[in-house]
């Protein structure tokens, strides 16, 4: 009998988690995946993404083992830490809020400090530093401080000595590459590597390490992947620098970075476990954690599980509750273990591993949430829709559950705006298949395919189509198994590489896109009268998501005061707060006129309509090009209105609307529009509206 306790009571049998703290298992029981044998065979795509959990670090360690065991090779580890990154953002700012600007400035800072860390490197091997020309590039040499600062130090307090705070964002860029003297470095190393024949390889993992989802914070790991590419070019494949980046954070790049396609994708690869894969990975790590003598990976499996976890069979069962990830499965199992530990029993069984599933169900969860919320804000609430319902659905009976949500506008703003911006049920079933929560039933191999990779699907939802919650979630929203049998459990695979048309946008700013286009072909006056309204109320929703709920059009439709828009005040922003304090209304009037010129009768219909919770205070929007008043009649009916019967009406013009609709595909901007508000508001009150003190 084989002795496993002693093992087991580690607390993690099967390994740590973090690669950082699994060298022991990542240098005895390494699983060569075929991802990895490509890297060691190619460095053509030297941008390595994976969601967390996939084992981009303990690629990394292995990867940087691999090289070290070369002759004539240096290698150079990357790693940040979260205060160094963000202690960089503060420097990265002086490239300005662009991102492409931010993107340029970052790619020539990284590239400067991979080439002095490479630099030192040299400086300091016995036998490299004689053939490194020193004498033209000694300043930089001794400046940049010694292997134990971290990078971003080092990099941060360089910027700090050779950027003009009084230069503009365009001339630091424009004066950095000069200023850092890149090309006279870069012409110093390429002639002592040459002349050493040697190479190195630089492996930069955890960049994701302070991360913050806003232009800034996808721009500095932006500029890292781009140096990082540019450098195996430059300096002719003597340096070689792999990039281990976050799945979530890649498709932030490729959403914000127009040059992309061009310069990123095609050198890129994505990490991709199948059970095959996993089921060796596992076998591996048990042979060498009990000192096992089987050879065979089943074998080895059935020594430690039994009953109905026994066989390929058995460990699907285990695998079924993950996403295919390395940590998934790693975690699942290492508690597993311990259960059977506290029995004192030396294999596991299906009750071991059900014991732990729901705590990791919920991890799951957690990270689905964490993972999208900056492309998808509302996926939370729209996953919660789901709890205590049966895993598998037709499409028509998940719409009452989707609509709930949709028909909601009390959510914080950014899930409200997101919320606002789906037409229908049918484009969020599609946004949940795209991050994996939903799988879709295909007729032709009978099983439920799931998409992992974030990209906008290309399935069809119909009214009977079949839909699966992934079952990783199932224990932490309580949704029931009946409407699942085992074996179609079994089929259940992940789908990685879907075709996507070049038509294909984010529904975010797709959606944005079709409101403006409708805006475009609305005719003024009478006949397109009701289409402006209508276009003005689906508008008013998503600007004032979060600040405004209860939206309506006509709310009194069987009284003669028929306001055209209604919307209630949350109070929720300086700009609203100001509204409700200093002009007492709680219910938000907008009057919408589909044409440019006013007279007295709209603002007599509005001074009938500002009274109790209506306060002294309302919008009336119109075809007008800006939101000026005209001198004269218009500007003196507001200034009468205002004087004598203390009524604030502001006009706000269509295109006012319209420019702070597309300010939404740039989400970081959100405070923009109260902002400008409040500003218009100091314009009625000290330009247009007499000031007499009695």
């Amino acid at each position: 009998m084989l002795n496993t306790r002693g093992a087991t009571l580690k607390g993690n049998v099967l390994g740590d988690i973090r690669a950082e703290q699994d060298r022991i298992m990542l240098d005895t029981a390494f699983w060569e995946s075929a991802d990895y044998k490509s890297l060691l065979e190619s460095y053509d795509r030297p941008i390595i993404v994976g969601r967390r959990g996939t084992g981009k670090s303990a690629l990394a360690y292995r990867l940087s083992k691999h090289w070290g065991s070369k002759p004539k090779t240096l290698v150079l580890s990357i790693s940040p830490e979260e205060e160094q990154v963000i202690g960089l953002r503060d420097i990265f700012e002086q490239f300005g809020d662009k991102y492409l600007h931010i993107k340029a400035g970052t790619k020539m800072a990284w590239r400067y400090a991979i080439y002095m860390e490479i630099l030192v490197e040299l400086g300091g091997h016995y036998k490299y530093k004689n053939n490194l020309d020193l004498s033209q590039v000694r300043e930089h040499y001794t400046s940049w401080g010694s292997r134990r600062q971290s990078i971003s130090t080092k990099i941060r307090r360089k910027l700090k000595s050779v950027l003009n705070e009084s230069d503009s964002p365009q001339s630091r860029i424009a004066d950095l590459s000069d200023n850092l003297e890149l090309d006279l470095i870069e012409e110093v190393l390429l002639e002592a590597l040459e002349k050493s024949n040697a190479q190195c390889v630089v492996f930069a993992d955890r960049l994701d390490e302070g991360y913050s989802p806003d232009n800034l914070g996808v721009g500095i790991i932006d500029g890292f992947i781009q140096a990082a590419i540019d450098i195996k070019f430059r300096l002719k494949e003597r340096v070689v620098a792999f990039a281990f980046v976050r799945d979530n954070i890649y498709r932030a790049i490729s959403k914000l970075d127009p040059d992309f396609t061009r310069n990123i994708e095609g050198q890129t690869l994505r990490l991709h476990w199948d059970e095959y894969n996993l089921f060796n990975l596992v076998c591996f790590r048990l042979k060498s954690a009990f000192t096992c003598e089987h050879e065979n990976s089943v074998r080895i499996w059935n020594q430690y599980a039994v009953k109905e976890l026994k066989g390929r069979e058995g460990f699907r069962l285990a695998l079924r509750l993950t996403l295919y990830r390395p940590r998934d499965i790693l975690v699942l199992l290492n508690e597993a273990f311990l259960k059977a530990n506290s029995n004192d029993r030396e294999q596991i069984i299906l009750d071991d591993i059900e014991y732990t599933a729901k705590t990791i169900s919920i991890n799951r969860l957690n990270d689905l949430h964490k993972e999208y919320e900056y492309i998808f804000p509302s996926i939370e609430e729209f996953t919660k829709s789901f709890y205590g319902r049966e895993s598998e659905m037709a499409v028509k009976d998940t719409q009452p559950l989707i609509e709930s949500v949709l028909n909601q506008d009390r959510f914080e703003r950014n899930k409200q705006q997101d919320i606002f911006l789906f037409s229908d049920s049918r484009q969020v079933l599609q946004r949940l298949y795209s991050v994996g929560f939903i799988g879709v039933h295909n007729q032709q191999s009978a099983s439920f395919v799931f998409c992992h990779d974030g990209k906008d699907p290309d399935k069809e939802f119909s009214g009977e189509t079949r839909i699966l919650v992934h079952p990783c979630y199932w224990l932490a929203l309580a949704i029931g198994k009946s409407g699942i049998n085992l074996e179609e459990a079994e089929e259940i695979n992940d789908e990685y590489e879907i075709e996507v048309t070049s038509e294909s946008k984010e529904i975010r700013s797709k959606r944005i896109e079709v409101l403006i286009q409708d805006l475009s072909e609305i005719k003024e006056g009478k006949e397109g009268a009701y289409d402006f309204e209508t276009w003005c109320v689906n508008v008013i929703k998503i600007l004032f998501a979060g600040t405004l709920c209860n939206v309506e059009a006509h709310p009194n439709k069987n009284s003669l005061q028929q306001r055209d828009i209604v919307a209630t005040n949350l109070e929720e922003s300086r700009f609203w707060k100001r509204i409700l304090n200093d002009y007492k209304t709680r219910q938000i009037i907008f009057e919408i006129k589909n044409y440019k010129d006013l007279s007295a009768t709209e603002y007599r219909q509005l001074h009938s309509y500002l009274c109790h919770d209506y306060g002294s205070f309302a919008f009336i929007v119109t075809r007008a090009i800006n939101n000026n008043l005209e001198k004269g009649k218009e500007l003196n009916w507001a200034r009468e209105l205002y004087s004598e019967h203390k009524k604030f009406v502001v006009v706000l013009s269509y295109k006012f609307l319209e420019k702070h609709l597309k300010k939404l595909r740039n989400p970081q901007k959100h405070d923009a529009l109260d902002k400008e508000l409040n500003s218009l508001l100091d314009t009625y009150v000290r330009r247009y509206f007499p000031n007499k003190c009695k």
